[in-house]
């Protein structure tokens, strides 16, 4: 495998967008964050990915929203100063971390799609490092985490959503290439 068919790998370039909107988001808050899913978000659009990734872009976006908003109004994360708008009375989660969910739907069958084959083993490993991107984000002023006992919760909970998401996503791909292999059949006949 040369170099160049490296850079041209989709899957790969799509990871290396994950992983720098990681840092982006939590190092840099909202406007590198923003700045970076927008790269990522163009890129799905060049790609022609963007009418399968749109759905999870925005149920991730929103899903992402009320869990992180739910972890700091039951005290099990403060997302401190980041935390600035406040609807009726509840103060929403960052912008940032809800850019996170973001770039997860901008990834899931892409650099992701390994683990949507095969949900149990995303869920099990998503859970099971969570609690050590959460600790990684604290120790960059991004997030307190008021009790490290919440971090086996957190894990647990990751655990069941993502094994859910990729479920999800396995499902509807499937359905997906029935659909296109009904549509080809009959186009033959």
């Amino acid at each position: 495998m040369t170099l160049i068919t490296v850079l041209k790998s989709e899957k790969l370039i799509n990871a290396l967008f994950l992983k720098v909107a990681w840092v982006a988001c939590v190092v840099g808050g909202n406007v590198y964050g923003l700045c970076l899913v927008a790269l990522m978000l163009c890129l799905s659009i060049y790609q022609k990915h963007f009418a399968a990734d749109w759905p999870y872009v925005i149920g991730l976006g929103i899903f992402g929203l009320l869990l992180d908003t739910g972890w700091m109004y039951f005290g099990m994360l403060d997302y401190g100063s980041s935390a600035v708008l406040t609807v009726a009375g509840v103060t929403l989660a960052p912008l940032w971390i809800v850019l996170l969910w973001v770039a997860v739907g901008l990834s899931l069958n892409h650099s992701l799609i390994f683990f949507v084959d095969r949900p149990l083993i995303g869920g099990l490993i998503v859970g099971g490092s969570a609690p050590f991107s959460y600790m990684a984000g604290e120790r960059f002023g991004a997030v307190v985490i008021p009790s490290y006992e919440n971090l086996v919760i957190l894990g647990l909970v990751w655990f069941a959503v993502y094994y859910a998401l990729f479920s999800l996503a396995k499902y509807v791909n499937g359905r997906s290439a029935e659909k296109a292999q009904l549509i080809a059949a009959s186009a033959l006949n």
